[in-house]
């Protein structure tokens, strides 16, 4: 009786060992509120233990492993600093200093400039007395067209090439022409009262006898033209005179000489 009672023993040790044999690595399963009831071990352990995989051995015992282990891994990051033969640098920052700073020459008052072409940084009138945006540039030069305006001159446009840094930008505004009338008025002094004026040749305004108060403008197309014009006047002989006439104000003397009494 005694050794069929230690080969029992024996046995039930055996089944222990092979039901536990991979438990060792695995946690305890949580308290469940029931029993595995009909469940073989393999089913049982992989429904209160997830990430557990297990095999069945028999109806009564299984072995188990970890299937959550292979849990994804991020690379390391690459060391710009220390990089191995073959692998790949990552893209690194722009240099600094890429960018063009521009500085205006003194012009006059309220001048502004704006940029017509290139990398322009605003397309807006700026006064150049206030800080003006940085202008993208290469160290091979960057184009970049911009327009000058100021009150009472004429607008500029230039060309310039900018480079990383300070950019000195000269320029020079030319002051409008005052507009000049396109005739020539006319003022005659020294005349003897009851003179009349009547243009004879040259761009006259009309064939007819004037007052000297109300002689036409004379239409010039040149800078200076020649008109003859013919004076009468009571007791003074009729004369004839030839004028030179610029655009605006004009001055004529007349000199007219006394026709002779009868007797």
């Amino acid at each position: 009786m005694r050794p069929r009672v230690l080969a029992l023993s024996l046995c039930a040790v055996l089944s222990l060992a092979c039901g536990r044999r991979s438990g060792s690595t695995l946690p305890e399963p949580q308290p469940q509120p029931a029993g595995p009831g009909s469940d073989s071990c393999a089913v049982y352990i992989e429904r209160v233990a997830p990430g557990v995989r297990c095999q069945e051995v028999d109806a009564a015992h299984c072995t188990c492993e970890l299937v959550a282990a292979a849990a994804d891994k991020s690379p390391p990051l690459l060391d710009p600093n220390n990089v191995e033969p073959g692998t790949t640098t990552p893209p690194q920052p722009p240099p600094a200093g890429s960018t063009a700073s521009l500085v205006f020459s003194q012009g006059p008052t309220n001048t502004t400039v704006t940029c017509l072409g290139g990398p322009c940084p605003t397309t807006t009138a700026e006064l150049i007395t206030a800080p003006y945006p940085p202008v993208p540039a290469t160290p091979s030069g960057t184009k970049i067209q911009l327009e000058f305006r100021a009150p009472d001159h004429k607008p500029l446009v230039s060309d310039y090439t900018l480079y990383p840094g300070t950019n000195q930008i000269r320029f020079t505004l030319e002051p409008n022409s005052p507009s000049r009338p396109d005739t020539a008025t006319v003022e005659f002094q020294g005349a003897p009262a009851g003179t009349t004026v009547e243009c004879v040749s040259g761009p006259c305004p009309d064939k007819k006898s004037h007052s000297l108060d109300s002689f036409p403008p004379i239409k010039v197309k040149n800078e200076e033209e020649t008109v003859l014009l013919r004076f009468t006047a009571p007791g003074y002989r009729t004369g004839t005179s030839s004028y030179k006439v610029t655009r605006g104000q004009n001055v004529m003397s007349v000199l007219l000489e006394k026709a002779p009494t009868s007797r």
